[in-house]
């Protein structure tokens, strides 16, 4: 499957994911639903690790990569229990689209930090992703 195939699966399984969390979480604590699901993604990535026969230990060597992943460890734990805790507290439908603008944050990151090109078309993209966002949270 091409980058956009896995982008669109992961769009659609990721809508589904909120609602699904929202209707569990009337009963269970934000708490206990990040530990499983999260149990459940690790297992998941190890499974993975396996089958495709990669060595976590080879990768993890002191590189700066490597020190990017320990941040991304960080600010992914940060957004997960963030987005956990709002959704438990908040209605799905205002919730999921302010977590969801984490692709225009990525975006402009990508554009300062990554070098990655900023054309017109980005920017009005950007600036309707913004636009929609205030439409469906009032």
């Amino acid at each position: 499957m091409s980058y956009t195939s896995w982008a669109i699966l992961a769009m659609v399984v990721y809508g589904a994911n909120a609602v699904l969390l929202k209707l569990a979480l009337r009963q269970v604590p934000a708490e206990v639903a990040l530990a499983v699901t999260n149990t459940v993604l690790v297992m998941a990535g190890f499974a993975l690790v396996v089958f495709r026969g990669q060595s976590i230990i080879a990768h993890l060597n002191g590189s700066l990569s490597t020190v990017y992943l320990g941040l991304a460890c960080v600010t992914l734990t940060v957004g997960v229990v963030a987005f956990y805790t709002a959704l438990s507290r908040g209605p799905a439908s205002v919730v999921v689209p302010i977590f969801a603008m984490n692709f225009a944050v990525a975006s402009l990151l990508g554009i300062v930090f990554l070098g990655e090109g900023m054309t017109v078309s980005r920017v009005v993209g950007l600036l309707l992703a913004i636009g929609s966002i205030i439409l469906l949270t009032r």
